[in-house]
């Protein structure tokens, strides 16, 4: 995955239109999203912005969300290899 956001990451569907996950797959959900949730603040803040959104999603996902997630993981096994870089322009103390 070349984004950890598709096209689609905001879009859900109505709820007659919806395939809701069963109660095993909604925990194993949630928890992937908890995971996940420490990533962003640590090192990987390219993936927060869908991070966040599926954080909305843990008490009734669907197909769609899990979906989702998969992509996040998908971009995240394709791109082990970025790193969180922080660099100061100037060294003086304000």
């Amino acid at each position: 995955a070349s984004t950890p956001a598709g096209e689609n990451l905001f879009q859900i569907r109505n709820e007659d239109e919806r395939v809701k996950l069963d109660n095993e797959w909604v925990q194993c959900f949630h928890s992937m999203v908890v995971q996940l949730l420490f990533i962003p603040m640590q090192c990987r803040r390219d993936i927060q912005t869908a991070v966040a959104f599926l954080t909305t999603r843990v008490k009734e996902p669907d197909e769609d969300d899990w979906a989702k997630l998969g992509l996040v993981l998908k971009y995240l096994h394709g791109t082990v290899y970025l790193l969180l870089t922080l660099d100061a322009s100037e060294m003086t103390l304000v």
